[in-house]
């Protein structure tokens, strides 16, 4: 058992790799269904607004398991984007674990540093978590919890893999992954948590939408 699925198992909440993977699960599930049913989404300049919504898709549906599964967990969102409106990284902390959402290309990729390199954001506090000893991933534990990275991705807009990784000191490498892809849903009402992120995810789509719409005009106007 590696350093990290061994953390994960004695200092984690059993139901949260099940939660977190369900929850980017169905927010790829919903993008897909809008990009099928909704006319607006099969015209061949809304394939560019497709990344924007699927993040904030994430967002939404990662808050919304974690209060729906009540794991104990804080939420702090960041703004992550020079453009108006941009959306935000969250940064996640629950028993055990300090994590932020990215997309990847490849399974084994780290996100840009980009994303954690914000100056005085919450995420760079972190960082002292690695800058004191070689060997401080040996010494994680509920009350010094590790800061990872919940990555996702596929081709073509298709979720292949769901994955946390414990990032090394440059985040240029892992010094562990963990696959939860296909974890388990430990959760009684599973089918009502499915439905509430239904409501939830049509009630946000709109607003996701035009936000993702005005980003990438605003890409294209730079």
């Amino acid at each position: 058992m590696g350093i990290l699925e061994d953390h994960i198992k004695n200092n984690c909440d059993s139901r949260l790799q099940g939660v977190l993977s369900l929850g980017v699960r169905e927010a790829y599930q919903y993008l897909e269904k809008l990009k099928e049913n909704d006319r607006i989404f099969q015209r061949p300049e809304m394939k560019k607004t497709y990344g924007h919504i699927r993040n904030g898709f994430i967002d939404v549906a990662l808050k919304q398991v974690l209060a729906s599964s009540e794991i104990p967990h804080e939420i702090a969102d960041k703004t992550a984007s020079r453009y108006r409106n941009g959306y935000t990284y969250l940064m996640i902390e629950t028993q055990g674990a300090i994590l932020t959402p990215a997309k990847v290309k490849k399974a084994i990729a780290v996100p840009p540093k980009a994303i954690f390199r914000s100056k005085g954001s919450i995420i760079n506090k972190q960082y002292s978590l690695f800058g004191n000893s070689d060997d401080l991933n040996q010494k994680y534990d509920e009350n010094n919890p590790p800061f990872l990275v919940l990555t996702y991705g596929g081709q073509d807009y298709k979720l292949d893999f769901v994955r946390l990784g414990l990032p090394d000191l440059d985040v240029k490498g892992w010094i562990d992954q963990v696959d939860i892809t296909r974890s388990p849903v430990l959760l009684k009402n599973q089918s009502d948590v499915k439905r509430e992120l239904e409501l939830t995810f049509t009630s946000e789509a709109k607003q996701l939408i035009e936000r993702g719409v005005d980003d990438a005009r605003e890409e294209e106007s730079i």
